[in-house]
């Protein structure tokens, strides 16, 4: 589960979040809508710790993130960007496996159960099939179910996603959101992904967090069609 607690964002002298009280729950899969510029990516990047905010803090567990180490965030959250791995003869395999960095010894060799864990997490994403083909001959979807397998093999109880649909084809971006709805429910995750996907989004989240005026509104998806209906203009 994720708190924010009096959380306020900013970039330079622009406010996009403040003084913010929220809950994401564990098990959902949430979409985070807003127009471009509301801070949908600073939001999330703060939620990974990649970002400090301006004031306030994120909870997780009861445990404010700004107290833990860099090894403690790895093994609770996970963030997938909007950047692809093209990356000439690496293994879609070796990439998924990136995934296990907080787990493996300085040498970064892995042991019987980490190989384990990537291969649960190909299976999950059902890719099971290209682990040993190159990531630089994958098709943008399956590129991103490759990303979104390296989070799995992290094995944390959070994910994050940035724009996971951005790119993709229509018949992609509804597999994905899918997926995403898939996992945050059989793997027990909170799930959160930036999105301009709302037809794609709506029919399998549990909930969407709007970001607009510097305020983030979380609704249960069947309530949220209003809210929607006036930012989007749906």
């Amino acid at each position: 589960m994720i708190t924010l607690q009096q959380l306020t964002l900013g970039f330079n002298s622009r406010t996009l979040l403040n003084n913010c009280n929220a809950t994401f729950e564990q098990g959902s899969l949430t979409a985070l809508v807003g127009r471009n510029g509301a801070g949908k990516s600073t939001l999330l990047r703060v939620l990974a710790a990649l970002d400090t905010p301006q004031a306030g803090d994120v909870i997780i567990n009861n445990t404010p993130i700004s107290s833990l180490n860099a090894e403690q965030r790895a093994r609770l959250i996970s963030f997938v960007s909007t950047q692809r791995v093209r990356v000439s003869n690496l293994k879609c395999k070796d990439v998924v496996a990136i995934g296990r960095t907080p787990y493996t010894n300085w040498m970064g060799s892995l042991q019987e159960q980490d190989k384990q864990c990537v291969a649960h997490a190909l299976e999950a994403v059902g890719m099971t099939a290209f682990a040993d083909r190159p990531i630089d001959t994958l098709s943008d979807g399956e590129c991103q179910r490759i990303m979104i397998a390296r989070a799995l093999a992290q094995q944390t109880p959070i994910i994050l996603l940035d724009e996971p649909t951005a790119f993709l084809d229509i018949p992609n971006r509804f597999e994905i959101c899918r997926l995403l709805a898939t996992l945050a429910h059989t793997e027990n995750k909170t799930i959160i992904f930036s999105t301009h996907d709302i037809d794609a989004a709506m029919p399998v989240c549990d909930n969407v967090a709007i970001l607009d005026n510097c305020a983030l509104n979380i609704k249960p998806i069947d309530s949220a069609k209003e809210l929607l209906n006036k930012l989007f203009c749906l």
